[in-house]
């Protein structure tokens, strides 16, 4: 297992980093959050940590959820990957990426590390349960049972479930949308109620993407 090796440095320094390449990529990049009537997302949760579940499809996702982080929950970064991608860009480590190997031991190793990171309020953990980068067009997300492992044994945490959107509608460069919306488990979660309950989550960002979609910006 590759553990991460995040400092506030090295944090700020990938901050940089994120903020002048994705200006080349997206026209910008903004959130948008589904919250109950009354509720602020990032103030309901303020006092737990959060496991951030995300749909993965570049290698840009973990700078892009670096940027949110500093402008939204303002937590310490965490980020599983698996083993045979971090250990080909072991400078990754350096943003608080660790690995999850799927060999049996490999994957008790890393989840288990994942709830040790869930029990201290200044973490944020960044999971693609899809397990690998899929396409951006993908429409039925298939979840890995790692997270299901994590929440039923990390307690009193935030979950927020986070679907990415690119469009350039008629623009020269695409607007990356990320979509928040907190999850609230029931007691002895099954892998397919996460499933079900992300998928109809990701329906509804489909449906609501628009050009003069209301959001935030972060770049």
């Amino acid at each position: 297992m590759i553990k991460g090796k995040y400092t506030p440095f090295t944090g700020w320094l990938f901050e940089q980093y994120a903020k002048r390449h994705l200006r080349k990529i997206y026209k910008e990049v903004r959130y948008v959050t589904s919250d109950n009537p009354g509720v602020n997302l990032f103030e309901s949760g303020k006092e737990k940590p959060v496991l951030l579940v995300s749909n993965h499809f570049s290698f840009w996702d973990g700078f892009i959820h670096i940027m949110l982080n500093r402008r939204t929950f303002k937590r310490t970064v965490n980020i599983m990957m698996l083993h045979e991608q971090l250990s080909k860009r072991k400078f990754l480590r350096y943003t608080g990426a660790f690995s999850l190997d799927k060999g049996n031991r490999g994957v008790i190793a890393g989840l288990r590390h994942s709830v040790g990171l869930l029990k201290e309020r200044k973490n944020l953990l960044l999971m693609f349960p899809q397990g690998e980068i899929q396409s951006l067009y993908t429409r039925n997300f298939v979840f890995e049972r790692g997270l299901e492992f994590i929440v039923n044994n990390a307690s009193d945490i935030q979950i927020i479930f986070n679907v990415n959107l690119i469009n350039f509608f008629s623009d020269r460069k695409p607007t990356l949308t990320m979509y928040l919306k907190e999850y609230y488990p029931q007691p002895e979660e099954k892998i397919s109620h996460l499933e079900q309950e992300f998928n109809l989550f990701a329906v509804e960002c489909f449906i609501s993407e628009r050009p003069k979609e209301r959001g935030v910006k972060i770049i």
